[in-house]
């Protein structure tokens, strides 16, 4: 009988380790599955910013010195707040191919599911980015994984700020490259050559132009006759087009036309340029990551991958084309 027993309950003793165990993990894929770290995450960014908001609402509730309108505002953003529901927030990519084609499949980007606070996003990214974080994502710029809603995964190689970006990427003209062809990849619509997004720099924005004087310090050593050929000639090209009579004669709109062949650096959207003449940076492309990585004794190697991909002779066909003067036609007599 006491044998029985003991098999009894030596059973209901492995039934009920089986049971806590079931519980257990039951209990912690509940938890994963109905309270996931981004819910948490969010969770607690709403309630700090509750709080914030309703530190400045006693203030400006206060009926001797605060103001009505801004303790009202504040009064909606609060409720607003406690209303808020916890979701997932992704950005749609465009993607290798067009959606349209049934191309490539959907991407996205869920950074925003836990960046949630999009005032601190936004004085953190200056305005007018050539690459905006609602339409590109995050990972253009920072890399990461940003289709992952867990911390670890989604933050596995992410470059966090500018520091980050620069460290990598002015070090390593394949990280740099990498970039690009990635901003490539999101524009879909036209064909876009790694040559037209070499003007992003590491961070995204677009590189600066060091300027003549910078390149010539090198240059005018390993290639002497080439570098005395343009100082005497494109070099000063915008001066011989300013005594022409029609730039003259011309007005703004018309000199801007004038501008677009004969400096450096031209940004048509604005009808500003970087420098004068047409210098070294008018064809091989704004030079601050290649001056970096020259000034590097281990990275020269590095820049040299980069020449391979910022110069094309097709530049010269934007410019030396007959239809480019056809606007003169009207001060002069042929």
């Amino acid at each position: 009988m006491g044998h029985y027993v003991k098999l009894i309950l030596l059973w209901l003793t492995t039934i009920s380790i089986i049971f806590i165990l079931l519980l257990g993990v039951s209990g912690v894929w509940s938890d994963k599955e109905f309270n996931p770290e981004w819910k948490q995450h969010q969770r607690a960014v709403i309630q700090e910013k509750i709080a914030k908001a309703e530190e400045s609402y006693e203030f400006w509730s206060n009926p001797e010195w605060g103001d009505p309108e801004k303790a009202k505002e504040l009064e909606n953003k609060i409720r607003g707040l406690k209303n808020k529901k916890l979701e997932i927030k992704q950005i749609l990519l465009k993607g290798e191919g067009l959606w349209s084609n049934q191309e490539n499949g959907p991407r996205f980007d869920r950074c925003m599911t836990c960046h949630i606070d999009e005032e601190r996003i936004k004085e953190d990214h200056p305005e007018n980015l050539p690459l905006p974080y609602d339409i590109y994502g995050c990972m253009v710029c920072h890399d990461g994984n940003g289709m992952a809603l867990e911390k670890e995964p989604a933050h596995e190689h992410m470059l966090a700020d500018r520091e980050a970006m620069r460290e990598a990427r002015e070090r390593s003209a394949d990280a740099l490259i990498k970039m690009w062809q990635r901003i490539a990849k999101l524009n879909p619509e036209k064909e876009i050559k790694l040559r037209e997004v070499s003007f992003y720099g590491p961070t995204g924005e677009y590189q600066i132009y060091v300027g003549n004087i910078k390149c010539i310090k090198c240059h005018k050593k390993t290639h002497p006759e080439h570098v005395n050929l343009w100082s005497e000639s494109k070099f000063k090209t915008t001066e011989r087009i300013q005594k022409e009579p029609d730039f003259q004669k011309g007005d703004e709109n018309y000199r801007k036309k004038c501008y677009k062949c004969h400096t450096t650096g031209y940004k048509e959207d604005k009808g500003t340029f970087e420098e004068l003449g047409v210098g070294c940076e008018a064809c091989h492309g704004p030079g601050e990551v290649y001056s970096e990585l020259m000034e590097g004794e281990k990275t020269i190697e590095e820049a040299r991958k980069l020449t391979r991909i910022s110069f094309d002779y097709n530049i010269f066909s934007n410019c030396h084309i007959t239809k480019r003067h056809e606007m003169r036609k009207e001060y002069f007599e042929w």
